[in-house]
């Protein structure tokens, strides 16, 4: 009899046991709600969607800010009420963390079926083996891209990266010193700014030429392209005669003749409308995100170049349905979404017909109108920044001098010569 009692509970347990794993299986949230953060992602939960075989279920990886990452879930959510029997997961991963994150996993094969990537790490990922081409999909996309953002996705005669859009880094100089200094115009060349830099040593004193945040390496890079030169940084290329005697010119000058400036850039707008900075390097959309009254106050210079194009891949490793990719990157980096963003961020889209080709004057152009024609003609050049599948390294590379340099009094010295070696190491 006990036997029999014990028998009959244990088979109870094992069927409750039983029925719990199936709730929490079938059991998923209907709709969309917060996203929670797991190990340094933030994480949407699933929503429900049609049980069976038919349910397919899609995971992107992006590196992109809240405000963003909100809307990206809005519009995902719009996105599986009409593709019921697609989930797509939305992962927001710490921009740190994300080019070791997504190239760890690539080459456990494990991870998203989808990431939101800067266009420099595209080829790298490529010749590594760890994308599908795109190309029926770049194909089948309505209206042109513009080359400057498509080309560098290209490797071995296939696209690699569907473009999203972009945020170059820009010069941002203070109206105010130009206008004293120059008669209103940014120096054309470098002969031109170094004779800029030996007057406003001399007029203005105490006023940086530049201002760098000590943390983002690529500005001295940025600031150092926006003068003509055959040397193009962007390449990340060992430094030449050019860019050294420059970079010899600045030290000698520094902290006698002039300053260059290692600080926060949370207040720069304010210190160049105000004269109190000669140049600074800014964010395309942080520029655009001002007042008009402040962006008067600037004049902006535009390097070919460090264009931060930003474009959506998929990783071999990919079980999810090419069909059911396909339609939710044609809604991301389709025009409605892409004029949502350019709108809401003033991020550049990556498809032609989305700018106004109008022409503009220079005066209009330097008054910080949102010259589209402008940058359309910048954006539709194949680019300068030809990027190959070493590009990521050598940026970390240039990371790494310039961490390793920047807190010494001789980091302009050495900076060419410290470069230069990370080559023969």
């Amino acid at each position: 009899m006990v036997y029999r009692k014990s028998t009959l509970l244990l088979l109870t347990g094992s069927l409750a046991a039983v029925i719990v794993v199936f709730l929490s299986l079938v059991n998923l949230p209907n709709g969309s709600s917060s996203p929670s953060t797991k190990r340094g992602e933030t994480v949407t939960p699933l929503p429900a969607g049609q049980a069976g075989d038919d349910l397919q279920h899609i995971i992107v990886s992006v590196s992109i800010l809240d405000n963003e990452f909100n809307d990206m879930l809005e519009a995902t959510s719009r996105f599986m009420e009409e593709h019921p029997n697609i989930v797509v997961e939305l992962r927001n991963v710490n921009p740190e963390l994300a080019y070791d994150s997504l190239k760890s996993d690539a080459q456990l094969g494990i991870g998203p079926d989808i990431a939101l990537m800067d266009n420099g790490w595209v080829k790298e990922f490529a010749v590594l083996g760890y994308l599908k081409p795109l190309d029926s999909l770049v194909a089948a996309m309505p209206g042109e891209w513009l080359s400057g953002l498509l080309e560098p996705l290209n490797w071995n005669n296939y696209w690699w990266g569907l473009p999203k859009d972009a945020d170059p880094l820009v010069v941002a100089w203070s109206r105010s010193l130009l206008d004293q200094l120059t008669g209103g115009t940014i120096p054309p060349d470098w002969s031109s700014f170094a004779d800029l830099a030996a007057s406003e040593g001399a007029e203005v004193q105490d006023v940086p030429l530049v201002r760098l945040d000590p943390t983002d390496a690529r500005q001295l890079l940025v600031w150092l392209a926006s003068f003509p030169s055959k040397e193009r940084t962007e390449l990340l290329q060992p430094f030449e005669t050019e860019l050294k005697e420059r970079l010899s010119f600045l030290a000698e000058g520094q902290g006698l003749t002039f300053a260059v400036s290692l600080a926060s850039d949370k207040d720069n707008a304010e210190k160049l409308a105000a004269g109190e900075l000669l140049s600074a390097v800014m964010q395309w959309s942080e520029l655009q995100a001002m007042t008009l009254e402040r962006r008067s106050k600037l004049a902006i210079g535009y390097p070919n170049g460090w264009y931060g194009g930003r474009s959506f891949v998929v990783f071999s490793h990919s079980r999810a349905k090419d069909e059911a990719v396909s339609l939710w990157l044609k809604m991301m980096a389709g025009e409605d979404e892409q004029q949502a963003a350019y709108d809401r961020y003033r991020l550049l889209p990556s498809l032609k017909p989305l700018y106004a080709a109008r022409e503009q004057s220079t005066m209009d152009f330097e008054m910080n109108n949102l010259a589209d024609f402008v940058w359309l003609k910048q954006l539709d050049a194949v680019s300068s920044q030809t990027f190959d599948p070493q590009w990521p390294i050598r940026l970390a590379n240039w990371d790494r001098v310039w961490n390793e340099l920047r807190q010494s009094d001789s980091w302009l010295d050495e900076l060419a010569d410290r470069w230069n070696d990370s080559f023969r190491s």
